[in-house]
């Protein structure tokens, strides 16, 4: 009984960190919005930490981290995979997928051991990362990303002088989904 009120427990504040920071995000990042389109709209980018100057030249090839915050839509998955889809396909879908993932985190849970932590654990993140993305979909359509990563790092390739990468933005919700998932991975 005291697995389930733990899962409970962390289910419902990361649920609640999840929806309050992209409450946040929306607030004061979100500067325009098309009320007909939810495709149309403006933000802002806000630099937390960065490493160095981000543009890139050609003539200097040095490391770069960046973390910000930008707020983004997306209307499909993870990499806004699926986010070309009409509405009509997509949303079903996605309310079919969330709802069949939680029967079978679930079930799964329940028929783990109870000496088993650390999948439990593991369950019960992506349990709430699955919850935290739906409940965005229900109430707007979307999901609100805001976490901006960004590097370049240099290369000693003269045709390929360096890797410059901006991350897919992501979420609370996709980060409890990412650690739950490598925590399966490293149990198994």
């Amino acid at each position: 009984m005291r697995t389930y009120l733990a899962m409970l427990c962390l289910v419902v504040g990361s649920v609640f960190i999840d929806q309050a920071t992209k409450n946040q995000a929306t607030e004061h990042l979100l500067l325009w919005e098309n009320e007909l389109d939810t495709r149309d709209y403006h933000s802002k980018r806000v630099l937390v930490w960065s490493s160095a100057d981000e543009t890139y030249n050609s003539n200097e090839s040095n490391f770069f981290l960046s973390f910000s915050f930008n707020y983004v839509r997306n209307q499909g998955a993870a990499w806004g995979i699926l986010s070309d889809l009409d509405d009509s396909i997509r949303d079903p879908f996605f309310f079919a997928v969330t709802f069949l993932a939680v029967i079978v985190i679930m079930l799964y849970f329940r028929s783990t051991p109870s000496h088993h932590y650390l999948i439990r654990f593991a369950l019960t993140l992506i349990l709430s990362g699955a919850i935290g993305n739906f409940l965005d979909r229900i109430k707007q359509g979307y999901v609100v990303d805001f976490l901006d990563f960004r590097w370049m790092i240099p290369l000693p390739f003269e045709s390929f002088p360096a890797w410059q990468y901006a991350f897919p933005n992501f979420n609370w919700a996709d980060s409890m989904i990412t650690i739950g998932v490598i925590c399966l991975m490293f149990d198994m």
